[in-house]
């Protein structure tokens, strides 16, 4: 750990910064004028601050602008799936049809991180919360809002880019040209993978009656990239460890039961040292991203720590095993298709 960020630059310590201000000043701004209820709503459209680590101030805003659209695109239809009272099936659908086009456009934009595990989270927990058509517009603008202020911060940013840094293509000629770019085969495995993978395992956790199932189903997500990766098993390894090493963090810093200021802080404090860590070793970036989504999950509602985390720890174990045996699968099927 201490080798891993032994070589930090300015640069990162910049990036950290932003992305603890993306995500704090308005979950700060909402507890001052006592709206929690919508904090979930902005933490989730300021996620767009996460992608497009390492890329060049210019491209990044391209990526942040993209991930920003799909973020508050994805928290509309959750909402209006909670709106609706719509069955449980639908729910499925949304989310095998999220997994599929956040896998497509991330590897289309070649984000990183991969889109599935934050837009699998956000959809599965939105569709959670109950809510009105009264209220769709106003949970929306908060989260398109929470994206916006991000891009607004990459936008700054970006003005103290180097002169020499090219000019981006623009957002759709780079992605008509990264999805030309696929190795269609390949994409195909890691796409039907990814989305019965998530499946399973939310499926698996519903069964079960594991309280929410949204982790199990955010678990997988957040495994899959090693399911490419030339030495997977030792990137399966290392990012199982990170995901039940973060719920383990998790556990910890929830176990004090900490107030809406403390939780804040402790979201900002993860999302920034996941900032750090994520283009170095993205299994342990997860044991930052676990308890920053479970804090995030749980912001606005308030609900018991204790029988929380025990879902949580099921959960992950759920997942876990599920994307283990989708990877094992995958791989052979890639050897075959080689």
């Amino acid at each position: 750990m201490r080798r891993l960020f032994a070589d930090i630059h300015r640069h990162d310590i910049e990036a950290a910064i932003r992305v603890a201000v993306a995500v704090g000043l308005p979950l700060l701004a909402l507890d001052a004028i006592c709206r929690l209820d919508l904090a979930v709503y902005a933490a989730f459209g300021g996620l767009a601050m996460l992608y497009g680590h390492g890329e060049p101030a210019k491209r990044r805003v391209e990526s942040q602008i993209v991930a920003g659209v799909g973020l508050a695109v994805t928290i509309a239809v959750a909402m209006a799936y909670s709106a609706a009272q719509a069955p449980v099936w639908l729910l499925g659908v949304l989310l095998a049809a999220t997994v599929i086009a956040a896998a497509t456009v991330g590897a289309a934009m070649r984000w990183v991180p991969r889109g599935e595990m934050f837009f699998v989270l956000v959809l599965l927990i939105i569709a959670d919360i109950p809510t009105s058509w009264d209220r769709l517009p106003l949970g929306i603008a908060v989260g398109a809002g929470g994206a916006a202020f991000s891009v607004l911060l990459a936008l700054l940013n970006r003005i103290g880019a180097p002169e020499g840094e090219p000019q981006p293509d623009g957002w759709r000629r780079r992605m008509t040209a990264g999805y030309a770019a696929l190795d269609r085969g390949q994409h195909l495995v890691l796409v039907v993978a990814a989305t019965l993978g998530v499946l399973t395992a939310w499926l698996l956790a519903l069964a079960l009656g594991v309280g929410n199932p949204f982790w199990a189903a955010v678990t997988v997500a957040a495994l899959m990239p090693a399911l490419a990766a030339a030495d997977v098993w030792h990137r399966t390894l290392h990012l199982m460890l990170g995901t039940l090493g973060g719920v383990g963090v998790a556990t910890f810093l929830f176990s004090f039961n900490p107030g809406h200021l403390a939780l804040i802080a402790i979201i900002i404090v993860c999302q920034a040292t996941a900032e750090i860590a994520v283009s170095r070793n993205y299994g342990v970036a997860l044991l930052f991203f676990s308890p920053l989504a479970i804090a995030m999950s749980n912001l606005s509602r308030g609900a018991p720590w204790q029988p929380l985390l025990i879902d949580r720890l099921a959960e992950a174990a759920i997942g876990t095993a599920v994307a283990f045996v989708v990877i094992l699968a995958g791989r052979r099927i890639l050897a075959k298709i080689a």
